[in-house]
């Protein structure tokens, strides 16, 4: 996983064209919310457009390179009911995680999603099954239907509570803020739960029996991701409630969604004003807002830059600025990489990767010299063969570390078009590319604590 991590809207990604995506897919990891797969497979509705599928094949492209699939914002809201808050700093969460434990005792992350990466795969070849064309056709129906915001205002009132159409952007924010931190409206936050992200009854049940126990506390305390979601929905419905500040629009369930994955991400881009004009109250001070054409043209400059080098002037750049842009103070991709990041992490890789190493927690005569990539390669196939934990370890995990991570090695494993990679990695040959299994990507990382016992010997 590198680069930045960016969340970017439908309005979005279906305005850059495939250039702009390869500048994209060196400088950030898109992450990539169900919503908006979701979106790019409801277009198969526009059965009278005799392109569609082509077009679908195009979007699909745009968010299948360097990305991965976030968790769903469903799963994760119940969690945060029921105690099992995940972090809100900006981090990525992925959909598919398994913990295995290799023959050597090492604990490792291994994130894939398989499954769903094959979607994707088939549906930019523009193959699509009868099954999803009918949930496109359902998907559609029900997240175009208007939001209620009367649902919310009858729950204020009948919390006791009075309530005021919101006279401009501060206003509603300030409101917002008022109903969540006051006690009274608390109880009636279940019910908009239930009704509005369809909080199953028996998760419903426990997570009131917890609030209950733990002395009715504020809801921000309780259950914080739980809170950041029904803040957006709060802002969304309430805004709505004056014609003259927000109009209605078919696209607000959807647009509304994005918002449930902006905790985890470091930049959110987006062409949508109600989103601009929202956005002040949910995202952090160390999280960015872009428009998405300010992205999109400064994605073109980068691309048109990139393609005008030598393949050697390529490499060059990369060894000299590993993962940042281009220094260019004018350039917005430069500027969010200086915000979020602002250190040169240059690729040394080339540089040690067959340089010879021992372990030195061995006795002498045991100490057999080996490369970097030769331990890599053990690790990588110790990883394939590694046992997966059951539910019953993975409890004992977490007990035994508190919820923190017990792992020493996160693997991400995904299939990438070797045309990809190509472009990601210029160095690489044909040769190299004509390899079994060439567009598996594995990418290994390791905490201190694997290799605090190696020295190299030239």
């Amino acid at each position: 996983m590198r680069g930045l991590r960016i969340v970017l809207d439908k309005s979005v990604v279906y305005g850059l064209n495939n250039f702009e995506v390869d500048s994209l897919d060196r400088y950030f990891f898109q992450i990539v919310p169900h919503i908006l797969v979701d979106e790019i497979l409801a277009d198969l509705t526009k059965v009278a457009d005799p392109r569609i599928t082509t077009r679908i094949a195009a979007n699909t492209y745009r968010v299948s390179g360097n990305h991965g699939l976030t968790l769903n914002f469903r799963t994760r809201l119940a969690d945060s009911l029921l105690g099992y808050e995940l972090p809100m700093d900006g981090r990525f969460l992925a959909s598919g995680e398994t913990i295995v434990r290799t023959k050597s005792g090492s604990l490792v992350t291994v994130v894939e999603t398989p499954l769903e990466d094959e979607i994707l795969a088939r549906w930019e070849r523009g193959e699509f099954t009868s099954e999803e064309e009918t949930w496109a056709a359902s998907f559609r129906r029900l997240k175009e239907r208007p939001l209620n915001f009367k649902l919310y205002v009858d729950q204020i009132t009948n919390a006791g509570l009075s309530f005021s159409p919101p006279r401009n952007d501060n206003n509603l924010i300030e409101i917002v803020d008022e109903l969540l931190a006051n006690r009274k409206l608390l109880p009636n936050l279940f019910f908009i739960l239930a009704r509005e992200f369809g909080i199953p009854p028996d998760t419903l049940t426990r997570a009131m029996l917890r609030w209950s126990n733990e002395d009715r506390k504020g809801f921000s305390e309780f259950a914080p991701y739980a809170y950041f979601c029904m803040k957006a929905n709060f802002l969304w419905h309430l805004g709505l409630t004056n014609p003259g500040l927000f109009q209605p629009d078919k696209n607000d369930r959807k647009d509304l969604e994005y918002c449930y994955y902006l905790p985890n991400t470091q930049v959110f881009a987006s062409k949508d004003r109600k989103h601009h004009r929202l956005m002040p109250a949910l995202l952090r001070s160390d999280q960015t807002l872009v428009g998405g054409d300010e992205l999109k043209n400064d994605l073109r400059k980068i691309s048109e830059d990139w393609d005008r080098l030598t393949t050697q002037q390529k490499l060059a750049l990369n060894a000299r600025r590993g993962d940042a842009p281009p220094e260019a103070q004018s350039s917005l991709v430069f500027q969010l990489w200086r915000k979020h990041d602002g250190q040169l992490n240059p690729s040394r890789h080339l540089e040690i990767i067959d340089r010879r190493l021992v372990d030195s927690s061995l006795p002498k005569e045991e100490q057999a010299p080996f490369t970097l990539r030769e331990f890599l390669q053990t690790r990588a196939k110790e990883i394939k063969e590694g046992v997966r934990l059951s539910e019953v370890e993975l409890d004992k995990l977490n007990e035994l570390h508190k919820g923190q991570d017990p792992t020493t090695i996160r693997m991400f494993r995904s299939k990438v078009s070797r045309e990809r990679l190509k472009k990601w990695h210029p160095q690489l040959t044909e040769a190299d590319l004509a390899q079994e299994n060439a567009d598996e990507l594995s990418q290994v990382y390791l905490d201190p604590i694997e290799y605090r016992t190696f020295m190299f010997i030239d």
